[in-house]
This record gives structure tokens, C-alpha cells and sequence, in this order.
């Protein structure tokens, strides 16, 4: 009885082995025209780099679901870094004609058009994005368009908001560009040594602020300010900029 016993727990083993095997096989088949798992793999190759493996996956997907918008949020994404705006643009509009809902594509919309210089359209859509989902780029693209299309007290709201919630140097730096603008020079210098103390390496912010202390009635403080970073700047167009500073604030 013994041994009988072992034997059986022995084909027990074997058989539930056999039928392990065997369900793992047709779960990768099945896999395999999913679009949801060719999707995840063109997401895992995209990640890495390898954006013509994502294509291919992509296409997978599309042909086993061509209503799939996630995958088409994913091409407009792809052809957008190729610099492709019109395929991008046509993805985009693709996945959100399926999904007026998605806020990840209603971004890549906002950022198509941004592109192709079309502010209006490209705030439109940062809008409905960041109504549906206010992660943090949108949120930053939003007070950028916002800016762009001189809603200035509007895109400070969203920015205040952002250095609330998400603070980074390119956060408070365009809050405090758009404080500049306003005419409040003496909050701009305080929002973009904020910026600095974030990234003290950030080159646009250590400008920004330099012009902001000219605008706040502090030319020497600006002058010895720029004077300062001048040999460490490493944007040419900075540079040439900054020494431009230098020479009028000389005169």
C-alpha cells in the first residue's frame, strides 16, 4: 500500500506536470491574439528604444482589434518623436474618435498641434486632457498654452497649482515667466531662484532671473548676477545673450 500510494502520488505529479504544460501552451497561444498583450509588448519595446519592434506589435494588435485605442495612442506617440506630425496627428485622432475620453491621447493632440504652431487648437485640447486626468505634464503644457495665448491669469492659476502639488525647476520657472509678464518683477526673481535651487544647473532659469532683477529696479545686482554665470553657461545662445545683457547694463 505503500508503494501503491507513492505511485499514485507520483502520476498525480506527472499528469498535473502534463496538464501545466499543456494549459501554458495554449495560454501563450491564446496570448498571442490578444491585442491587449501585443499592446503590452509594444509598450515594454518602446520603453527600451526599440520603436520599429513596437510598430510591428502595434500593427499586431490593430489587426486583431482595429478599435484597439491604446494602440493608437501609442503610434501617434511613436511618429510624433519620429517628428512625423501628420501621422501623428492622424493616430491621435484615431484614438480619440474611438475614445473621446482619453485623456493620454487628447494630449498627444494638444501636443501635435502645438507643433504645428496652431496655440488655439493645441490649448483646446490641453484643456480637455487636463479636465479628465491633471497629471503633471499636462498641467505644465495647459499653463504653457495658457501663456502662449495671453491668458496670463489663468495660466498662473494652473502653474500656482502645479508648484503646489508637483514643485520642479521648469514649473517654477514658467511661473515665473508668466509673473514677469504680469509686471510682478519681485515675484519672478523669487519664483526662478526657486527654479535654481530645484536645478542649479538650469541655464534658462539663471537667465530668466537675471533679467527678472533688472525688470525689479536691481541692474547692479543683475550685473554682477550675470557677470557671475557667464563662464559657466554652456548654451551658446545663452552665452551670446547674456554677454549681450552685460554690455547695455555696461552702458
Amino acid at each position: 500500500m505503500k508503494y501503491f500510494k507513492l505511485g499514485v502520488l507520483l502520476i498525480v505529479l506527472f499528469f498535473g506536470l502534463n496538464f501545466c504544460t499543456t494549459t501554458m501552451n495554449q495560454s501563450s497561444q491564446n496570448k498571442e491574439q490578444d491585442p491587449e498583450y501585443q499592446y503590452e509588448k509594444a509598450v515594454v519595446a518602446y520603453r527600451y528604444g526599440l520603436k520599429e519592434e513596437a510598430l510591428k506589435y502595434l500593427q499586431r494588435a490593430l489587426t486583431l482589434s482595429p478599435d484597439h485605442a491604446p494602440s493608437y495612442n501609442l503610434l501617434g506617440l511613436i511618429f510624433l518623436e519620429k517628428g512625423n506630425l501628420s501621422q501623428a496627428l492622424g493616430y491621435y485622432q484615431k484614438a480619440v474618435e474611438i475614445n473621446p475620453e482619453f485623456p493620454e491621447a487628447l494630449y498627444g493632440l494638444g501636443r501635435v498641434y502645438e507643433e504645428l504652431g496652431k496655440k488655439e487648437k493645441a490649448l483646446t485640447f490641453y484643456q480637455r486632457s487636463y479636465q479628465l486626468n491633471p497629471r503633471p505634464e499636462v498641467a505644465f503644457s495647459l499653463a504653457k498654452a495658457l501663456y502662449l495665448n495671453q491668458r496670463l491669469e489663468e495660466a498662473l492659476r494652473v502653474v500656482e497649482k502645479l508648484v503646489s502639488d508637483h514643485p520642479s525647476s521648469g514649473a517654477y520657472n514658467l511661473r515665473g515667466v508668466i509673473l514677469n509678464h504680469l509686471g510682478r518683477y519681485k515675484e519672478a526673481v523669487t519664483s526662478f531662484q526657486q527654479a535654481l535651487k530645484l536645478a542649479p544647473e538650469d541655464e534658462v532659469a539663471a537667465v530668466n532671473l537675471g533679467v527678472a532683477l533688472v525688470n525689479s529696479g536691481s541692474p547692479e545686482e543683475a550685473r554682477a548676477f550675470f557677470e557671475k554665470i557667464l563662464p559657466r553657461l554652456k548654451n551658446p545662445e545663452l552665452k551670446n545673450r547674456v554677454a549681450d545683457f552685460l554690455r547695455q547694463l555696461k552702458k
